[in-house]
């Protein structure tokens, strides 16, 4: 544009040069040549000359004027052109910054605005929290309706937040099904009132297409300063206070505190630590003897995992036992257990105990693994055990997994025995017992330990013992510790039992020992 008005330019000055000096001076010129012009008075020559150059240069001027009108239409036009353009591109300007700055889903601020906000929260030195708040069962929703619907619910929500939170108070959205609310210039009785209404925002359902929906939220918070003097650890420290109110049932909130991430780091420390157990061999099996209360003779065992992690020493199996099934590391740690347990029995029939049997728990995670079936298969063909002495140990919970019925009915076809361990207290329905491809009831210690103290401990215990026999099946009492509680169950008819009373998991070398020591003394 700036070249073409240049040149604009620089042309109507050379025909400003043309219309006024040179055509007129040209033309009367030629005129006192051609007619031979002589004049008495200068004036007739002021005439001619005026004459001349009206003639001539007046449509110079003419076009010149029209020329120019035409550039200052299109001066005008540009000038109007570039308004808009300029009035679009604000506009586009302050699109992008309002969406680099805000979740596209629920227009509430996102983690970037969060981290900004966060920012200047750590830069006074006056009290502020961050709430971590986590929807509860949202996966279910997202699973049964739909990601759209789920969507839906996600903008319902963060609308909700929106409208019921004081002006002051921020709520940002952090991903997924999680928000973040920040307070500032609080006290902790004010944070806590504010994570009670925060819950108290999900007693009313939510409407996605035309349905109620209801849903709680787990909630964690952290305190600025004492949690944490930046935005990163403020953050970390709420996400794990969030977890802690998860593994209490959800819908509640709770605060940090250091303890949370001690055992946060030990977690940690232990799952990396599994998933080199098998390698490093620091997982060892010990055996529980499982005594025949009628003839007070051990007729199985018990294969009971142990672990002795390099760092933090004896690990109890119920802690590392839940952290492996979360990860997945049961499966080849359950396949080690399996292939040692049924090897080691193997041997104790070579050496002249025969009709020794194993026990061995295994999760709903193995059960459901692809091949499982045939891993058993292969395992009892490579060891040589007989399929009639490996008892498969399984919970109450999976009963009621189609699946794993399945499963179930597959073992029992191959020959094993299947067991249901610490049977009563799951939540077994009875109606289908009597149908469940199973051989023997193991009473959880709970009961047997209590039974000798509380009447209706020692009528439950009874129950499932005539119930058990009733169906046709082998009952074992878990946590036997003294005289009084074996004579009880075996008048109550009970066929097996196991506990400290008899022996404690023994050590293959001890559990040798007690083999021989039985059998010398038979």
């Amino acid at each position: 544009m700036k070249k073409y008005h240049n040149a604009y330019l620089d042309g109507r000055l050379w025909m400003l040069i043309l219309a006024v000096i040179i055509v007129p001076n040209v033309m009367e010129e030629m005129l006192s040549q051609i007619f031979n012009w002589r004049f008495d008075k200068a004036i007739w020559y002021e005439v001619v000359d005026t004459t001349i150059f009206v003639i001539f240069a007046a449509p110079i001027f003419a076009f010149m004027i029209k020329r120019m009108d035409s550039y200052a239409h299109q001066l005008e036009h540009q000038l109007a052109f570039n308004m808009q353009a300029s009035e679009q591109l604000k506009r586009m300007n302050e699109e992008l910054s309002f969406n680099a700055y805000h979740d596209d889903l629920t227009l509430l601020p996102n983690r970037r605005q969060l981290f900004r906000g966060l920012d200047q929260s750590t830069k006074t030195d006056e009290m502020s929290a961050v709430l971590f708040l986590d929807l509860d069962r949202f996966k279910v929703i997202n699973d049964t309706m739909g990601h759209l619907y789920g969507d839906i619910f996600i903008r319902q929500v963060g609308k909700r937040l929106r409208e019921q939170l004081p002006k002051d108070d921020k709520v940002f959205r952090h991903g997924g099904d999680e928000f973040i609310v920040l307070l500032e210039k609080r006290d902790y009785a004010d944070v806590e009132r504010m994570a009670a209404d925060l819950l108290a925002l999900f007693s009313e359902p939510f409407i996605v297409n035309g349905e109620e929906i209801f849903s709680t939220a787990s909630i964690g918070v952290s305190l600025f300063p004492e949690d944490g003097r930046d935005s990163e650890t403020l953050l970390k420290n709420a996400d794990k206070a969030m977890y802690a109110s998860k593994e209490r049932g959800g819908n509640t909130y709770s605060f940090y505190s250091a303890q949370t991430s001690i055992g946060d780091v030990r977690k940690l420390k232990l799952e990396n630590g599994l998933r080199t157990a098998v390698e490093s061999d620091q997982l060892e099996l010990h055996y529980q003897p499982i005594i025949n209360l009628a003839t007070n003779r051990m007729e199985a065992v018990e294969a009971l995992l142990r672990w002795h992690h390099p760092e933090l020493g004896f690990v109890p199996p119920d802690e590392f036992i839940t952290i492996a099934e979360k990860t997945g590391i049961i499966i080849p740690i359950g396949k080690w257990v399996l292939e040692t347990a049924c090897r080691q029995v193997k041997a104790w029939q070579l050496a002249g105990y025969p009709q020794l049997s194993v026990a061995v728990n295994v999760s709903i995670r193995q059960i459901n693994e692809p091949g499982f079936i045939d891993f058993i298969k292969n395992l009892l063909e490579r060891t040589g055990l007989s399929p009639a002495y490996l008892d498969i140990e399984i919970t109450e919970s999976m009963m009621q997994n189609d699946e794993s019925i399945t499963i179930l009915n597959e073992l029992k076809g191959i020959g094993a025995n299947i067991s249901i361990d610490d049977f009563g207290t799951g939540y077994s329905s009875l109606s289908v017992l009597g149908y469940l491809p199973i051989d023997r009831l193991k009473i959880d210690q709970s009961f047997t330990q209590e039974m000798l103290h509380h009447s209706h401990t020692n009528s439950i215990v009874k129950t499932i013992i005539d119930m058990g026999r009733n169906l046709g099946l082998t009952l074992i009492a878990e946590g036997i510790e003294e005289e009084k509680q074996a004579q009880a169950l075996r008048k109550f008819g009970c066929n097996f039992g196991q506990g400290y009373f008899y022996n404690r998991p023994l050590t293959v070398d001890q559990m040798t020992a007690c083999l021989q020591g039985e059998y010398m003394a038979q």
